[in-house]
């Protein structure tokens, strides 16, 4: 009963520990994320008239509408094991007061019987009584022994007591937490039910606005059709140029040396531990691939990279090192970076001063320009990031590390 009360302890304080700190990451990575989110959205809030600030707000708000989603679902499960826990501890506490219930009984019985049959002259009795000096070793040694059991009875029941009164602390502890987590759960539904009203708000209000709004998706539709083409021509017209051990490359593939396939792998094995391209605190308010809002169906976006806001004077920083493949501008984008790894390629755009030029060699995290600040939107400050693997748009949020 002991070895399985210890493994169960054990067992119990091992989960509830990795599952105590696990939920502590959790926590303070969700409050990072929350922190970043309502910074954006007072940023983008700060100019309401601008329609297209307003998507951007309803995007960043259906994020934290997901996350808090996320983050109310781990709570749920962690209460649950906290229940789990303490539905073990009630039933070992209940296991372990019948069991002291029983050896209590079993040692007053042992001490009436003891007492009934031999006090101490009984005892000094039974000694010399015997049939000889060995027959009275034998006995008394029978008599030591048994008074070793006694106190080894007595012992154990102590220790029955204080594991009892152990799995007691431990349930009140849990106990403790499970009322923490639940006030945490309220607290998060009512955050979760105020950031819906929020959204519901802002989809009413494009909705007065539709055809301000379509007009400026429009807009941003053709500026983006006009970088990729760019960015398409560009990539294409480097892959018929490259060359690698007497092959050519084609307008869909790029030829690597042995240095540059090296690189691609490089790259490829850091996906999902890449850094955030920006210097300062970024949110994504445009993700990638096409976007259909469930609130304003006539709304529908389809982006070859992400867009992050982020704030004034933020600088666009390399991801991976590599070399500068073109530095250009396109109407409506301000200056664009393509840096090459290998076949992939990670492309900086919307940038207002550039640092580097083409042909140049970065490390990762090297500076490669300011990002645009716009003075007609309350210096909104965002960058367009997009990542290629030849002539294939890759999601780049697959790609970069958890902000």
């Amino acid at each position: 009963m002991k070895r399985s009360l210890l493994i169960l302890v054990l067992l119990i304080f091992s989960l509830t520990t990795m599952s105590a700190q696990d939920i502590a990451d959790v926590r303070r990575q969700y409050q990072e994320t929350l922190k970043r989110i309502e910074e954006t959205d007072k940023a983008l809030n700060a100019n309401e008239k601008s329609v297209k600030n307003q998507l951007y707000r309803y995007n960043i708000i259906n994020d934290q509408v997901k996350e808090s989603q996320k983050y109310l679902n781990r709570l749920n499960a962690e209460y649950n094991k906290t229940r789990s826990a303490i539905n073990e501890l009630n039933k070992e506490i209940k296991a372990l007061n019948a069991e002291l219930e029983k050896r209590q009984e079993q040692y007053a019985k042992m001490v009436r019987q003891l007492y009934i049959r031999l006090n101490d002259n009984d005892k000094l009795m039974f000694i010399f009584s015997a049939d000889d000096l060995s027959q009275s070793w034998r006995r008394m040694r029978y008599l030591n022994d048994y008074a070793k059991y006694q106190r080894q009875q007595a012992e154990v029941i102590k220790e029955k007591q204080a594991e009892i009164e152990t799995a007691k602390a431990d349930l009140e502890s849990k106990r403790k937490e499970q009322a923490e987590l639940v006030a945490e759960q309220t607290a998060e539904q009512n955050r979760l039910k105020k950031e819906r009203s929020k959204q519901n708000s802002i989809v009413q209000n494009l909705k007065k606005k539709r055809s301000s709004l379509q007009a400026e998706l429009k807009k941003e539709k053709q500026k983006a059709d006009r970088l990729n083409k760019k960015i398409e021509e560009i990539i294409a017209a480097e892959n018929k140029q490259s060359s690698a051990a007497g092959s050519s490359g084609t307008a869909s593939a790029y030829a690597m040396s042995v240095d540059e396939k090296k690189l691609a792998a490089e790259f490829g094995n850091n996906k999902g531990k890449l850094p955030f391209p920006v210097s300062q605190a970024g949110t994504i308010v445009v993700h990638f691939g096409e976007q259909k809002h469930k609130d304003m169906k006539y709304v529908q976006t389809n982006s070859s990279g992400i867009d992050i806001q982020t704030k004034p004077g933020a600088e666009a920083r390399a991801i991976f090192k590599g070399t500068v493949s073109k530095v250009f501008s396109v109407q409506g984008t301000n200056f664009s970076i393509i840096v090459r790894h290998g076949n992939y390629l990670s492309v900086y755009s919307n940038l207002e001063k550039v640092s580097v030029k083409a042909g140049q060699t970065v490390k990762i995290g090297d500076k490669l320009g300011t990002i645009y600040s716009d003075p007609d939107q309350n210096n909104l400050t965002i960058m367009h990031f997009q990542i290629w693997k030849d002539l294939q748009k890759l999601n780049p949020e697959l790609w970069l590390k958890k902000n």
